[in-house]
């Protein structure tokens, strides 16, 4: 028999087993499963992938993970903080470990501590999602897009009356080919965003089984978007054979056109591709009055912008009449206004028009993205930094003139951007009278996954396992109960920053196996009988009662002064 010469490789490790952790999308050599999960910059642990509970091993729970999508993780069982990763605490009474941040109805959770009084979190039954729920109201009410319904809470499955989304999902829901940040904008909980890694497009797809014909439209075809590795395929998405969604359409309807294809464009179903409109709706091209009155629209008419000194003028477009601005809004949304207009007999009539007077370019609707050229993107002219995001925004007084539920009228100013919390707000709308159109969420604490609304701090923290939103901070008084100031790499890349980080993982002499993230101070030292926390210190007097300070190294080889347990002294 020959074997192999040369040092033998060491086996891969099994799921659950600590790692160093690797670029999310890169292949760790240390895993059987080839993921290792970062918990922090120095450890992680190896798991897998998955689409449900079914995917992953008993005692094993298909839960999100920020960058990493949807992974395997170990029901824990926790007793006590210290049996918890860094920045989360411990449920005894279900053994959860979660971050100890407030949520709202409809936010993904780890745990009911989370969720808002009377609500709970609650496991969507097929898609695993998880979110909170709120109690009903007086009536069995609710919010507009949810109902009352009865469902499963606590360690007894007891029923309990919980307002939940009537689609059974927290997604966004944006139909196959539409753009997208995260996959939690796109459709159903299985959808996902899809990134062509050549041009960057990113675009939603959606879940479809490759054995089973008929799951995507023509022109799709059902492609694994995973690794590639045979023994564990998936997730499948139906994506476009074209490799990019950019004039894909399919709504037959003129409103579904306007949102596939954007104002003045129509859809060839059959051919399934954006063109100019040629019957005569709104701000479809036109050379005169003519142009605009086929095609069920006989009071439209063609309007030439006359501006002086503008890109814009000698654009013509049909433009349909109207009372007010808020006509004009309620059909094609914040962004239009209603202008008077001189025919050729010397009559005055109002049309509704783009705010900023062209239909050429620059007609980003809310949430479209607006980093390429700011305000001119949009068709409101006002391009929000939402975080370390920017979107197309529109000026407010009242929430239901953003025309979308997803959005509030917040205050906004440019050096602190927007604020929606309740200290800033009326009943519907911002105190000053005067706002801007942003994202529901974002506020301390709240998720901050890729498609989810962006933190209104800009600070977006990752703890491995999870992202939440954060504030900057200089000493740990200026962050709220339950977190403490520690220094944190921003995601952008940029130097590190001090941030609120949630108070969570292990004291002096708690298990780290899986590397710092598991302490509450972020310093684990080795120990023959398995890696152990401890604290920094300047003098013995700092450490718990037999621990010495000494000078030493930790795991992840950090020269620090720090308490050392007596057998190790």
């Amino acid at each position: 028999m020959f074997g192999a010469c040369g040092p033998t490789k060491p086996p891969p490790k099994a799921m659950g087993e600590p790692c160093s952790p690797v670029a999310a999308g890169t292949v760790s050599e240390e895993c059987s499963t080839g993921l290792c999960v970062a918990l922090d910059t120095a450890t992680g642990f190896c798991t897998d992938t998955c689409q449900d509970d079914s995917n992953c091993p008993e005692d094993y729970r298909c839960e999100a993970a920020g960058r990493y999508g949807r992974i395997c993780k170990k029901i824990t069982g926790c007793h006590e903080d210290g049996e918890c990763p860094s920045g989360h605490s411990c449920n005894p009474e279900t053994g959860n470990c979660y971050l100890k941040v407030q949520r709202t109805l409809c936010s993904p959770c780890q745990d009911t501590l989370q969720c808002p009084e009377g609500g709970t979190c609650f496991t969507a039954i097929g898609s695993g999602e998880q979110f909170c729920t709120t109690k009903c109201g007086v009536n069995d009410a609710c919010p507009v897009g949810f109902e009352c319904s009865e469902i499963p809470a606590g360690p007894e499955g007891a029923l309990i009356k919980q307002c939940v989304p009537k689609s059974q999902t927290c997604s966004a829901g944006r139909p196959l080919c539409s753009p997208c940040r995260g996959d939690e904008e796109c459709g159903g909980y299985f959808d996902l965003c899809v990134r062509n890694v050549v041009s960057g497009e990113q675009f939603c797809g959606r879940d479809c089984d490759p054995d089973r014909t008929g799951d995507c439209p023509a022109g799709f075809s059902c492609v694994d978007i995973g690794q590639g590795d045979p023994d564990n395929p998936g997730p499948f998405q139906c994506v476009p054979n074209a490799n990019t969604c950019v004039g894909y359409c399919d709504a037959a309807d003129e409103r579904g056109q306007i949102r596939e294809c954007g104002l003045g464009q129509t859809c060839n179903v059959d051919a399934q591709r954006c063109e100019p409109a040629t019957d005569g709706r709104m701000c479809a091209p036109c050379t005169d009055n003519d142009d605009c009155r086929s095609g069920g629209h006989p009071e439209n008419r063609c309007i030439v912008n006359d501006c002086q000194d503008c890109p814009f003028k000698g654009e013509a477009f049909c433009s349909t009449p109207c009372a007010d601005d808020a006509a004009c809004v309620k059909s094609f949304g914040p962004g239009f206004v209603c202008k008077p207009v001189e025919d050729s007999s010397g009559a005055t009539l109002s049309y509704c028009m783009p705010q900023r007077g062209t239909c050429a370019s620059g007609l980003g609707r809310i949430g479209d993205d607006c980093s390429r050229n700011g305000a001119a993107d949009c068709v409101a002219g006002v391009c929000l930094h939402a975080g370390i995001t920017e979107i197309c925004s529109a000026p407010c007084s009242k929430d239901f003139e953003c025309g979308d539920e997803r959005y509030r009228c917040c205050e906004y100013s440019e050096e602190t951007g927007y604020d929606c919390s309740a200290a800033h707000r009326v009943s519907d709308g911002p105190k000053s009278g005067s706002g801007v159109c942003a994202p529901m969420g974002g506020l301390f604490g709240d998720d901050c996954t890729p498609g989810r609304p962006p933190c209104q701090t800009g600070a977006c923290l990752d703890v491995g396992t999870a992202r939440v939103c954060t504030s900057t901070c200089a000493k740990d008084e200026d962050c709220p109960g339950g977190f403490t100031c520690r220094e944190a790499a921003p995601l952008d890349g940029s130097a590190n920053v001090k941030v609120c980080f949630p108070v969570g993982g292990g004291s002096a002499g708690a298990d780290c196996s899986f590397g710092p993230a598991a302490c509450e101070s972020g310093l684990c030292i080795r120990k023959d009988s398995g890696s152990i926390c401890t604290l920094p210190c300047e003098l013995d007097a700092d450490c718990p009662e037999s621990w010495v300070c000494n000078a030493l190294s930790t795991v992840d080889g950090q020269p620090v002064q720090a308490c050392v347990p007596p057998a190790l002294q």
